[in-house]
């Protein structure tokens, strides 16, 4: 089915959002794979993007230029490096979400993770969707019609971003690097024939703090997400129950 084919796709929970609400208006069509446009670069060289750039959820532009993972250049492993740095030094971390599809419907929602393997998005109102994932299986929830789709983490590239240690190049397959006075950004090729085909994944971390601030995923159909996030907590210790998946269908 084309739904579980890009479901299992996708880079993030909020991947899967957007692909589950697709699935559930029938009156809308899909919008031509065309990104989002592309404004002027939110800030100078070497500056966090301003509150108003974020909240847009437009992509933030670092250029990348294609590798070879078995010849890296000592600058691109460094990149790498850094991010594989960035990823395990973190434990738990929470904010807020713009993502904006490839059709520029913006959704907006707050998010928490608990690594290794947890994650939870809770979409603003309208949308009835939340997306759990306890550190084995992965739940797309619509509230509103009260049921769920449940996924292995191992189906989404979930299991690396939420791993308790990350190395992109054993992990992942590197496309692309790229590092500027504005960030770095990496991308990665994710999926395969039996998962509905391959996937863009880019990552990007503006400086100065070159904490991650935004992804965005091209499907097997060139269809882009762009996921945006904010006011970033990575103090507070989450408990386990907010993480919980009722594994009933239907939800209580």
């Amino acid at each position: 089915m084309p739904f579980v084919r890009t479901v299992l796709a996708a880079l993030s929970l909020s991947m899967l959002a957007g692909t589950a609400l697709a699935q559930n208006d029938p009156a809308g069509a899909p919008a031509p794979p065309t990104r989002p446009p592309v404004q002027q670069t939110p800030a100078s060289a070497g500056d966090v993007p301003p509150p108003e750039f974020v909240a847009s959820g437009q992509p933030l532009e670092i250029d990348t230029h294609p590798v070879n993972p078995s010849a890296l250049t000592a600058a691109d492993k460094a990149t790498l490096d850094q991010i594989d740095t960035y990823f395990n030094n973190i434990k738990f971390f929470s904010g807020e979400f713009v993502q904006v599809g490839s059709d520029g419907k913006r959704i907006t929602g707050k998010f928490w993770v608990s690594k290794p393997g947890r994650m939870r998005f809770d979409y603003d109102a309208p949308s009835p969707l939340q997306l759990l994932a306890d550190g084995t299986s992965v739940a797309v929830r619509n509230r509103k019609l009260n049921t769920q789709s449940l996924y292995f983490i191992k189906q989404t590239p979930l299991r690396f971003l939420l791993a308790d240690k990350l190395d992109l190049i054993e992990d992942s397959k590197v496309l692309e690097v790229g590092r500027e006075p504005a960030g770095i950004s990496v991308v990665l090729q994710e999926g395969s024939a039996a998962s509905g085909g391959k996937s863009r994944i880019q990552l990007t971390f503006p400086a100065p703090a070159y904490d991650l601030k935004q992804w965005t995923i091209t499907d097997p159909q060139g269809y882009d997400t762009t996921v945006t996030i904010s006011d970033i907590d990575r103090k507070l210790q989450l408990p386990d129950r907010i993480f919980f998946i009722d594994q009933q269908k239907i939800l209580k």
